[in-house]
């Protein structure tokens, strides 16, 4: 079931109490909330952090898996949120665009993930018809390659043969964090 409301339809206190009525009416395994950056443009600060402290700990106790979207802006420090929560979530998983030789590649980074392991690499995804897909991630001299950089690097080396890839692979590989 999808309802939005706006950010400024209601108070702060009313769009927790009807998350919580319409929690308890459907019995979601899942809850969106897409962005909780909206949510500031009608409250303090203060009041949007202790809304959605008191609606995790609902969802956690209620054994709900929650998905906060929160929007940066561009230049800004994309690994703080701007609603003050994130030393409140178990995982936090960053998108961006990167820009390179005139394209925007769309990437992914586990930043923190409480308790389990997980990878410390930027990979690229697309969207395709099929789904999300994520690129094996590309590392060369210069960093993380990506787009069409990371094809083109891909082709210079097959050119000269297999070694160099497996060597890379080799490389990427067993780049895991421990949990924390």
């Amino acid at each position: 079931m999808h309802e939005a409301w706006r950010p400024t339809q209601f108070g702060i206190e009313m769009h927790l109490l009807r998350i919580h009525k319409l929690i308890d009416k459907v019995k979601p395994q899942c809850v969106v909330i897409d962005p909780i950056t909206n949510l500031i443009s009608g409250s303090s600060d203060k009041e949007v952090y202790s809304m959605l402290m008191r609606l995790i700990d609902y969802l956690k106790n209620a054994g709900i898996t929650a998905l906060f979207v929160s929007l940066t802006s561009g230049g800004g420090d994309l690994e703080q949120s701007s609603a003050g929560i994130s030393s409140l979530t178990d995982t936090w998983i960053l998108l961006r665009d990167l820009e390179l030789n005139g394209e925007r590649d769309r990437c992914i980074y586990v930043l923190k993930s409480r308790g389990m392991a997980h990878s410390n690499q930027l990979r690229e995804f697309v969207i395709t018809s099929n789904g999300i897909k994520l690129i094996p991630p590309y590392i060369g001299q210069g960093g993380v390659l990506t787009g069409s950089s990371r094809i083109n690097q891909e082709a210079r080396e097959l050119g000269r043969g297999s070694s160099a890839r497996s060597r890379r692979l080799a490389q990427g590989a067993g780049k895991w964090n421990g949990g924390g």
